[in-house]
């Protein structure tokens, strides 16, 4: 994997507008739900998108070569993801035609299998059955299957079962993934995911750690634009939401508030990273609960949370608003180098694709979960079913695919 080295890396990542500290539970949830609703075992949240009617690519759409003589078969991981209980669970584009998606598989005792796909121009390949969660990291116009350990103690036996599979021109190749401890910096060829915590993977040794970012508990959502800056939501527990982003690889932080006295938020940043696109969190005092002092319990406020739609294309020196949406509703901003962008609204019936910078809203497709992009390719995941959804011309058109 010597010719990783010097791409840069990048990470997709779906996170809820949840508070830092409940964003592992209820993902966890929202799974399990799924699972019960389709009978096709796990669906995480995870980035979604449709083709045009006429797909200029046509690999992406389930017509992939099969695997050459140099890379074997895997048969388990072949059965686990063509099984009809298995269920999608994740879908990462690096390219139109550079794709890696995650199955799962109801076991007995409340458990599950998993394995993941990796397709490369046409070329295929899987990493291999694991209890361990897997997720599909973008890293330039590459991907890694990364099993990931079920938590970041040293001590953890799942360490064992940790592994990581990337397919370039050259095959397949899999690594052992290795703890190492905490870091507030990391390497220049690292990548960052956010998975309960901030980590970063060095694709080279495999090392996997925890980043810690100096007067930040929580941070999530890492995303690097081409000068290689990297940008994540981070705050202090049930704090409020700001952008941080680092051009030194974690020596220096700067950081704006998203909006004040709200916690989280969600972020889209362009390839190049002069256009964001972001959502303020929620409001703690319409969450409910007890009373400053403790002693009176709080109704939630039940009126709707509104909350503006903001967009910049000078790397955040200056914001418009460009729409004011329920926040519980609004998600999946995401931007583009042209200076426009997309987020995802939908309230029942009422259903829009929000164009920040473009225009009127287009209509998404009714089964369209979150949104993420890799550069002006738009995709995601089907909602309580098991194919992408894609679309070349920012979000007009879609198109239909199982990532098998």
């Amino acid at each position: 994997m010597s010719e990783l080295k010097e791409l840069s890396w990048e990470v997709q990542e779906t996170v809820q507008p949840l508070p830092f500290e409940a964003l592992e539970r209820r993902g966890i949830r929202r799974r399990h739900r799924r699972q019960a609703l389709t009978g096709a075992g796990v669906v995480a949240a995870v980035t979604i998108a449709v083709l045009a009617a006429v797909l200029p690519l046509g690999n992406v759409t389930g017509t992939e070569k099969p695997p050459t003589a140099s890379i074997p078969v895997d048969q388990a991981a072949e059965n686990l993801i063509h099984d009809k209980k298995s269920g999608a669970a994740g879908i990462t584009f690096a390219t139109p035609t550079r794709w890696g998606a995650v199955w799962t598989s109801p076991q007995p005792g409340n458990t599950w299998n998993n394995a993941a796909v990796l397709s490369r121009d046409g070329v295929r390949t899987t990493a291999p059955v694991r209890k361990n969660q897997y997720d599909v990291l973008r890293v330039g116009d590459e991907l890694l299957a990364l099993a990931m350990p079920t938590s970041m103690k040293g001590s953890d036996p799942s360490w064992a079962q940790a592994v990581m599979v990337g397919l370039t021109d050259q095959g397949r190749v899999e690594k052992k993934v290795h703890w190492a401890p905490p870091t507030s910096e990391f390497g220049q060829g690292d990548v960052l995911l956010a998975y309960g915590t901030l980590r970063a993977l060095n694709p080279e040794t495999g090392t996997l750690r925890e980043v810690k970012i100096p007067g930040v508990d929580n941070a999530g959502q890492p995303q690097q634009d081409t000068t290689g800056r990297w940008w994540v939501v981070g705050a202090k527990n049930s704090g409020v939401g700001n952008i941080y982003w680092t051009d030194d690889h974690g020596k220096t932080w700067d950081h704006s508030v998203i909006s004040p006295g709200r916690v989280n938020g969600r972020l889209g940043v362009s390839p190049d990273g002069r256009t964001l696109v972001v959502i303020p969190g929620f409001d703690p005092h319409k969450m409910g609960g007890l009373s400053p002092d403790g002693k009176t319990l709080v109704p939630a406020k039940t009126s709707d949370d509104q909350v503006p739609l903001r967009l910049s294309t000078d790397r955040g020196e200056h914001w418009t608003t460009v729409a004011i949406r329920d926040e519980t509703y609004l998600q999946s901003p995401v931007a583009f180098d042209n200076g426009t962008g997309l987020a995802l609204y939908q309230k029942g019936k009422d259903r829009e694709l929000l164009r920040p910078g473009a225009g009127t809203p287009f209509t998404p497709p009714t089964d369209l979960g979150d949104l993420t992009a890799a550069g002006d390719f738009v995709y995601g995941a089907q909602y309580n079913g098991n194919q992408a959804i894609v679309s070349t011309d920012h979000g007009k058109t879609w198109k239909y695919f199982a990532p098998r």
